[in-house]
């Protein structure tokens, strides 16, 4: 059995799903005794830097040496500290690794070559259209892949005898919205616009034709566009964008076939090509292209808009359920619940056990995880709910169903703090519905919500603790016994519970504090608290009155509950060699009297029997 680790970064919000499935593909097809575990991240569409870290912290999850083989997708990350962080582990490893779209040392590269393409739309754009001004309307100028696009762009204005200076490479991230801002840019400037805008990729390129269309302009007519990567909105884009056509999932499927040559022991060459074709549509003044049936186009849009309706009310009503919940085990069963609905072969959450009962200082992992306090809090399998007592069992029940499987882990985090995980098996709903992180969102928004509000409330708990509770002995103190007892006390006489007062001074204190010391005065103090709290019967509570002064509280007493804890104490005690005096007294149905009355009753009981000893 080989075990690969795909390590990836998603494209803004959404699954880069094409490589696992041309990995998947070739398992599959050829029933390869093979098994991939994907480590995906969602670190480069919030400007959130702690986010970010929380979401690339996914990458120190898996022990990289336990595989067989890695295969990363680096092309989203922009961080350089991230980059060359995942890079280190990838090569600590010592096991083969593949970069997909992204060269880098030591590392096997698959691929296109992104330079061919832009070199032939170049020759075709200065040859059949007798373009002489371009613009390179690029993306990141950190990515691999759009530095390689715009070197060949700067190349081929050599070759043609123009400068870059009158044929600026402009520099964005590879969204609609950069297109968008480049229009703006000639627009509001009046800068005179190019004969072409070469894109790098599909998203800029429909940015540009849609604004050039709200002010007026007319892509060809006016000036021309290409576009790279042809997305499904290039081909059936209104003019149909010029693209470069490439099978991403054989460059999945490619990966692989370097993994297992250099398992053969073949000679492998460092870079493995895939080809990618140049299509000439209607965007460089060229006939549309002819391969798109729009009738099922707009049918198949149709049918996903309505799928993605009836899935964000679902994600929506989730969320809604699990943030309405007061318990963090509610709603793991709110999760439970919609996961079993689905047609999902596994689904696992992992998380450290400390979710559940935080304090002000909880704080989890900003590097790695808490291996020792993980625990499976949700296990489906299925369809049907499972049960794992520990982080290994579930591994090793993964172990004994790999053969063919897909497995996705995405981080569970609270900004750059690791809290845990979720697991997918064979989640084919991405090659579908690719947006993951909308499911993930919803489910961690809930879990940090409530875990802010239980920190808060325990952080009360521990200010109201220090404010009603005598720091030496850990009993309550006078001030909790008219807070915390005697509105309680009062409610319940009126309804006719008897209660038992007992009043506790130790005998001789000053004298043991003055012969040996503070300290064992201190311990003196806190055994008779310990004791008294001990036995103190159910309902009860004991109270430092003050100094060596003790009371305990009780209600549905009795003359016999009185005896009883009258004879624990005071034996537990005196096998510690530790005396007191205690007096005590029941509650009766004269209201005028209230729970200083009855304290002072009992007060006065102690001191008969102090003085009797005397």
């Amino acid at each position: 059995m080989k075990k690969i680790a795909l390590l990836t970064d998603g494209w803004r919000k959404y699954v880069v799903y094409a490589w696992t499935e041309g990995i998947m593909r070739k398992i599959r097809n050829e029933n390869l005794d093979m098994a991939l575990f994907q480590f995906n991240s969602f670190g480069n569409w919030s400007r959130d830097r702690d986010n970010n870290a929380g979401e690339y912290n996914i990458f120190r999850l898996p022990e990289l040496e336990e595989y067989d083989g890695i295969i990363i997708d680096a092309n989203n990350i922009m961080d350089y500290e991230v980059l060359q962080n995942l890079l280190a582990i990838v090569k600590k490893s010592g096991k083969p690794a593949v970069s997909i779209g992204h060269e880098f040392p030591d590392l096997y590269y698959v691929g296109i070559d992104n330079r061919r393409p832009i070199e032939e739309i170049m020759d075709h754009l200065y040859n059949v259209h007798n373009c002489r001004r371009f613009v390179f309307a690029g993306g990141p100028g950190d990515n691999f892949e759009n530095r390689q696009r715009a070197e060949s762009y700067l190349d081929c204005l050599q070759k043609y005898h123009l400068t870059e200076l009158n044929n600026p490479v402009l520099y964005g991230d590879y969204s609609f919205a950069t297109g968008v801002r480049y229009m703006e840019d000639y627009i509001k400037n009046n800068k005179q616009l190019p004969d072409v805008f070469v894109c790098s990729n599909d998203n800029i390129a429909t940015g540009i034709c849609r604004t050039a269309e709200l002010n007026g302009y007319h892509v060809p007519g006016d000036f021309l566009v290409t576009g790279f990567d042809n997305l499904e909105k290039a081909r059936n884009y209104l003019p149909q964008i010029t693209t470069v056509n490439m099978d991403r999932e054989l460059i999945g499927e490619q990966a692989l076939n370097i993994l297992m040559d250099i398992w053969d022991g073949k000679e492998v060459p460092s870079h493995r090509y895939t080809d990618a074709n140049v299509i000439y549509a209607e965007s460089c003044g060229c006939p549309n292209s002819g391969m798109v049936d729009y009738r099922n186009y707009l049918k198949s849009m149709i049918d996903s808009s309505c799928a993605r309706e009836v899935f964000d009310n679902e994600v929506a009503i989730l969320e809604r359920e699990v943030l309405k919940e007061t318990r963090m085990h509610d709603m793991f069963d709110d999760i439970e619940r919609y996961m079993c609905k689905k047609n999902i072969d596994g689904f696992y959450i992992v998380v450290d056990e400390r979710l559940f009962d935080p304090s002000m200082n909880t704080h989890f992992p900003k590097e790695g995880y808490s291996r020792p306090n993980l625990k499976v809090q949700l296990a489906i399998v299925d369809g049907k709910s499972k049960s794992f007592s520990s982080v290994p069992e579930l591994i090793g029940f993964m172990d004994e169903n790999l053969k063919a499987s897909h497995y996705l882990f995405s981080p569970v985090h609270f900004g750059n703090e690791a809290v845990g995980f979720t697991v997918h098996k064979n989640p084919e709903f991405l090659y579908e519905w690719s947006n993951l992180l909308d499911i993930q969102e919803g489910i961690v928004s809930g879990f940090k919500n409530l875990f802010y509000k239980k920190q808060i409330t325990n952080a009360m708990k521990q200010l109201e603790d220090i404010y009603n509770k005598d720091q030496l002995t850990g009993v309550y103190n006078r001030i909790a016994l008219t807070d915390i007892v005697e509105s309680r006390f009062n409610k319940e006489r009126i309804r006719g519970v008897v209660w038992g007062v007992v009043f506790v001074d130790a005998d001789n204190f000053k004298i043991l504090n003055d012969r040996y010391g503070h300290e064992y005065g201190d311990k003196v103090l806190k055994k008779i608290a310990t004791t008294m709290k001990e036995y103190v019967p159910e309902g009860g509570n004991v109270f430092r009155f003050g100094g060596d002064e003790f009371v305990a509280l009780f209600p549905n007493a009795s003359r016999g509950t009185l005896k009883e804890y009258r004879e624990k104490v005071v034996s537990e005690l005196k096998r510690n060699d530790t005396a007191i005096s205690m007096g005590c007294c029941l509650t009766d149905m004269n209201m005028t009297l209230k729970l200083d009355d009855y304290i002072s009753a009992a007060d006065g009981s102690m001191y008969l029997e102090k003085n009797a000893k005397d």
